[in-house]
């Protein structure tokens, strides 16, 4: 049975101009998961042995703005940690060993805390913030549209998501209501105090673009314009907003709507530059005793960075808003305490749930191996007691049936408390003892053969 394992980036441990190379986003995430696969399947078959049948690889992508985890279930841990860093190397176009530094990794009990930890908003930018557990949720949809995804890791960010519910109901964690928007509206109150003359410019009008536009309105800001490439969508966000604050702008628009905004949002999903320099400093010429505040939310970034040396321009993005977060925005010790024991058991709940399936299809191929070698057996000896009415003949069935039964008890009891406790050796002894072949192992899924 494969184990669990998990590489990532994040806004913790890697810059911001590496984790925009892997910044997938759906339309993206079913080839990156597909070359994922097979990078690990290549590997898998390494660990196994080229004429050993390998367990096929799962794999789930979770790939937010402050994160790039890889959740995959493989035969051989170290090499599939290697062969996952090779694979997000290959993707951000640097060497393995430049990259290794940047990321982390965990396997086994300690992935599945990680995941419930960050479905809980407890590993976010802005701690206890609700966006992550619906991201959590939406990979596993990618995953299991792509077919990458298996009974582990489906079960895994089930678990997950359960952990961040507990945590968000039974702990102070969902009252805070806190989020990357409210840290934009403290950088804005900051910088212009009150909001109620000034004026946003949304460049994207996704769910982050409007959320942000929600917090910024309810602060007290003036007016909202939106541009965004499909007109419509920028329609609909405003009437979202109501038609007195929010009204939508075309985007090729856009460089004299920079002259009539305070506040710029940026929070589009494309790949490449969309707010460029030579458009904020036009801008700014024709307001040039007006301060202007750009809070880059994207990645791969929206804004120029070169917007940052313009003189009156203050440049911000997910990094730079983390010191603030952390500073406005503590979470109790004693709301970390209780969120990490709701944590620690739903975790501790899927890890009893995983060990058990280890020792479930060689128990299987056991009990399938008795029955069949019983029936054979019944079926012999009903031929040598000829005249043996029906009701005899079940009460022969009955006993050989009995008597497998109680020959099965102890070692299928000794099979699922090894099972338990990840005892691997004793697993192999007893599918040694019983001559359990590789033919009624894979039948009973304990391996299962690569497709041809």
């Amino acid at each position: 049975m494969n184990s669990l394992l998990m590489i990532g980036v994040n806004h913790h441990s890697t810059p911001l101009e590496i984790r925009e190379r892997l910044a997938w986003w759906d339309e993206r995430l079913p080839g990156v998961l597909d070359g994922l696969l097979e990078q690990v399947a290549m590997a898998s078959h390494a660990a196994c042995g080229c004429d050993a049948p390998a367990s096929r690889p799962e794999a789930v992508i979770l790939s937010t703005c402050n994160r790039t985890e890889l959740y995959l279930t493989v035969p051989d841990v170290c090499l599939g940690q290697q062969a996952a860093l090779q694979f997000l190397a290959s993707q951000a176009g640097l060497d393995a060993s430049l990259l290794e530094p940047l990321t982390y990794h965990a396997c086994g009990l300690e992935a599945v805390q990680h995941l419930c930890t960050v479905a809980a908003g407890l590993d976010s930018l802005v701690k206890g913030e609700h966006e992550i557990l619906g991201q959590v949720k939406h990979a596993l949809q990618v995953a299991q549209a792509c077919q990458s995804s298996g009974p582990l890791l489906s079960a895994l960010f089930r678990y997950a998501v359960q952990a961040g519910k507990r945590v968000r109901t039974e702990t102070e964690i969902g009252a805070l209501g806190r989020s990357v928007a409210c840290v934009v509206v403290e950088l804005a109150h900051e910088m212009f105090g009150s909001l109620e003359a000034r004026t946003a410019l949304l460049v994207g009008a996704g769910k982050f673009s409007a959320i942000t536009a929600r917090a910024l309105v309810s602060a007290g800001l003036r007016c909202v314009l939106i541009a965004n490439r499909t007109y419509d969508r920028a329609v609909s966000l405003a009437q979202s907003l109501g038609a007195a604050r929010a009204s939508a702008v075309h985007f090729d628009a856009l460089p004299a709507s920079l002259t009539e905004a305070d506040i710029v949002i940026c929070s589009t999903g494309a790949p490449h530059v969309v707010l460029h320099m030579e458009q904020v400093a036009q801008a700014m010429q024709a307001r040039p005793l007006h301060p202007l505040l750009v809070a880059d939310l994207a990645v791969p970034r929206d804004a120029d960075p070169a917007i940052a040396a313009l003189p009156n321009v203050s440049l911000t993005h997910l990094d730079g808003l983390e010191r603030l977060a952390q500073e406005r925005y503590p979470v109790a010790a004693a709301t970390l305490d209780a969120a990490g024991k709701i944590i620690d058991q739903v975790a501790g709940e899927y890890w009893a749930w995983y060990e058990t399936r280890r020792s479930a299809p060689l128990i299987q191929a056991l009990r399938h191996k008795a029955d069949v070698i019983c029936a054979a057996e019944v079926r012999h000896a009903l031929r040598r007691l000829e005249g043996l009415t029906p009701t005899q003949q079940q009460a022969v069935e009955a006993m050989a049936q009995a008597i497998v039964n109680k020959l099965l008890h102890d070692p299928i009891s000794a099979l699922k408390e090894a099972g338990g406790s990840h005892n691997e050796d004793f697993l192999a002894w007893i599918e040694d003892l019983y001559g359990l072949d590789q033919s009624e192992l894979v039948l009973h899924g304990l391996h299962t053969p690569e497709a041809n």
